[in-house]
């Protein structure tokens, strides 16, 4: 079992995303991997017929990453182009499957690579981008121009969609177009509310079981940046933040008061803008409450740690609110085609 203070550190951590970098390319590996190990296992036989269309309409993806793992399987001879359509098993006659029989045999290792990696992942990169772009304007999401970009079917395009406006990120306008709302001062404001009124009740409830581990290697990361600050680097603050507005509350056991925890940690996208583009001595405030938050942990004065992420909490409005101004005088980050600025 991994232990708690390393799997919260590597959440924080960035890694190289296939899908990001490739766009279909990580699903057309999986798809190519799930045909090779079904044929080697002869769940697809020799003679078994495949088509591309049926494939991506079983698999929930477009044909493009189907193509080219069927091309990469005739290349090494595990299949055949047909005299027709599609591709054969083996040098074997051909036999046709039925789109029920090749759906069973798909079904159990494409089916969990679609959802978990067509969609899982793919809400993260997206809720990243228009995270990212909420304090410049509104923009509206094209569906059909996401699914392409990812190299998925417009179903599993619109199920990315649907997770993230169950979770309040974006809605659907009277034209029925997926919106990406601005952030304004009136959200930052109400979010703040709402994380004075929860986060410090949420963290009397995991106090107790947060490990000594990553508490003592938190505040040791706080100390060393504090030692240092005029020379820190923006992500260095940023992890500290993801830390404990994030990852102190993930063993919470009461789920719609984590997820609302979550939703209204949506303004903290203003300050991470914010650090990269100017300087970062308005950090320091708050760095200082971070460190002593984390002494009243790891000595187990849990109310005295509350109290002072209410005081945080209670500062972090008209820091926030400014630096959410100065924004303003930023160009707008440059996006994917699948999301528009509305003019």
């Amino acid at each position: 079992m991994v232990p708690s203070s390393e799997r919260r550190s590597s959440s924080s951590r960035k890694t190289s995303d296939p899908i990001a970098e490739r766009g279909g390319g990580y699903l057309y590996a999986m798809i190519h991997d799930l045909l090779q190990d079904k044929i080697a296992s002869g769940a697809l036989p020799v003679g078994a017929t495949l088509k591309e269309g049926t494939i991506a309409a079983h698999v929930g993806t477009s044909r493009a990453p189907v193509r080219r793992a069927l091309r990469n399987l005739a290349k090494s001879g595990l299949i055949r182009a047909a005299d027709g359509q599609g591709y054969i098993v083996g040098k074997g006659a051909a036999v046709p499957l039925s789109s029920r029989q090749l759906y069973d045999t798909l079904n159990g290792g494409i089916g969990a690579v679609d959802r978990t990696v067509s969609a899982e992942r793919i809400v993260q990169i997206v809720h990243g981008a228009i995270v990212a772009v909420m304090p410049f304007g509104h923009y509206r999401i094209l569906e059909s121009e996401l699914g392409e970009h990812f190299g998925v079917s417009r179903t599993v395009a619109r199920e990315v969609l649907w997770r993230l406006m169950e979770q309040s990120y974006i809605h659907k306008d009277r034209k029925s177009h997926w919106i990406v709302p601005q952030l304004s001062a009136r959200d930052i404001r109400e979010t703040l509310q709402m994380r004075r009124a929860l986060e410090p009740q949420a963290l009397r409830l995991v106090a107790h079981g947060l490990p000594s581990a990553f508490l003592t290697d938190l505040a040791s990361r706080i100390d060393a940046v504090l030692a240092d600050f005029q020379a820190v680097t923006a992500p260095r603050i940023d992890a500290i933040e993801h830390d404990i507005c994030h990852n102190l509350f993930e063993d919470l056991q009461n789920k719609r008061m984590l997820a609302s925890i979550r939703r209204n940690q949506i303004p903290l996208v203003v300050p991470r803008i914010f650090r990269r583009n100017f300087p970062l001595r308005d950090d320091l405030a708050a760095l200082r409450l971070y460190d002593r938050i984390l002494s009243a942990l790891v000595s187990g004065d849990v109310d005295a740690a509350a109290r002072l992420l209410e005081i945080h909490l209670d500062r972090a409005e008209a820091l926030m609110l400014a630096r959410l101004r100065v924004l303003s005088v930023l160009p707008p980050p440059r996006t994917d085609t699948w999301l528009s600025a509305i003019h």
